[in-house]
């Protein structure tokens, strides 16, 4: 059993977590449960400047610290005026759930007495608090692993659905673009994707599953980067059913709002291949608006690695018939489920 640490009101705590977006919204239990057994303390977050729009209007959050990665790996100036920032915060306790190597060595350099990170790595050395677990594993889903921290802190609730805070005006714009490409009432978002490492179905099985859907009389958003939308254009040329293309019209903010519109039998996702067993585990991701707003469920993101398992690889092939027949399925059972992952 780790020793509790001591922590007194006023105490401030930094939870830092700087890989990608997925990452950071799975660490969102966590931060909320630090604060709920913590009310007094001070709750920061240091995260990506990509990824840390996700936090904003976050009623658990106090700061949030964000920090340039590419920068902090090549430019030393900017790491010294990161270390200055946070030395001055004087923050009792930092725990980083994500140990990059860097930012562990900032932690260390500001004298944060109590400096909690995972062992058997390198830079393990900046810790001074450690645990040990082995994510490789896959024996459970990342949020699980996070709270694993928790071991280090007083008992009290614990938060187990990430959710994030929309504004009004962010669930306006998102209706204004759904509106502007004709989506009905009921319709599926199509998000191929194309970052990180994870085995995914060729975008032009997307594109084969779009026009399935369509023709069975669903109406279909594709969604994603500017970027994305451009091959996205190409691969869509000539196909005989409406295209409603979004991409590169969504911030991550506009985003969240979009898929917080669909709501459990009427609007549906299908998106990137299965992760791996510590990541599906989890149930859903919740994207909560402000209180009088809706919400909406989402699955997990997926883990940006390989599966470890040849059954999971074989998901990866599934052939496009398959997958209407699930999301019709999902439709009519009136499940509380949103989003469905091909």
């Amino acid at each position: 059993m780790a020793q509790e640490i001591d922590l007194q009101p006023g105490d401030k705590i930094l939870i830092s977590r700087t890989d990608r977006l997925g990452d950071l919204i799975l660490a969102l239990p966590f931060v909320e449960t630090m604060k709920r057994r913590y009310p007094k303390c001070r709750i920061d977050v240091l995260a990506s400047l990509y990824a840390s729009p996700i936090l904003e209007n976050n009623p658990h959050i106090d700061k949030i610290v964000r920090v340039q990665n590419d920068q902090l790996w090549s430019d030393n100036l900017y790491k010294k005026d990161l270390l200055h920032k946070i030395r001055m915060e004087e923050y009792k306790v930092v725990v980083a759930l994500y140990p990059e190597r860097d930012i562990a060595q900032l932690f260390q350099r500001a004298e944060i007495p109590y400096r909690i990170g995972t062992a058997r790595r390198f830079h393990s050395i900046y810790f001074n608090y450690h645990i040990t677990h082995s994510r490789k594993a896959n024996v459970k889903h990342e949020f699980e692993y996070n709270l694993d921290f928790l071991k280090f802190f007083r008992d009290g609730d614990t938060i187990t659905v990430p959710q994030v805070y929309l504004l009004e005006k962010e669930l306006r714009n998102a209706r204004r673009i759904l509106n502007d490409v004709g989506a009905d009432e009921t319709f599926v978002v199509v998000h191929p994707g194309s970052r990180g490492s994870a085995e995914r179905w060729p975008l032009e099985r997307f594109v084969e599953l779009y026009r399935r859907i369509s023709h069975q009389g669903l109406s279909v958003v594709l969604s994603g980067s500017e970027e994305e939308g451009k091959h996205l254009q190409e691969a869509t040329t000539g196909l005989d059913v409406p295209v409603r293309d979004i991409t590169g019209q969504t911030d991550l903010r506009t985003l969240a709002a979009v898929l917080s519109l669909a709501r459990p039998g009427r609007r549906r996702q299908l998106h990137r291949p299965p992760a791996p067993r510590h990541r599906r585990r989890h149930p859903r991701r919740r994207v909560v608006p402000q209180p009088q707003s809706r919400f909406a469920e989402t699955m997990g993101t997926a883990r940006r690695t390989p599966p470890r398992h040849p059954a999971q690889r074989c998901r990866v092939q599934l052939p496009p018939e398959t997958v209407p027949l699930h999301v019709d399925h999902i439709g009519r059972s009136g499940r509380r489920r949103s989003h469905v992952a091909v």
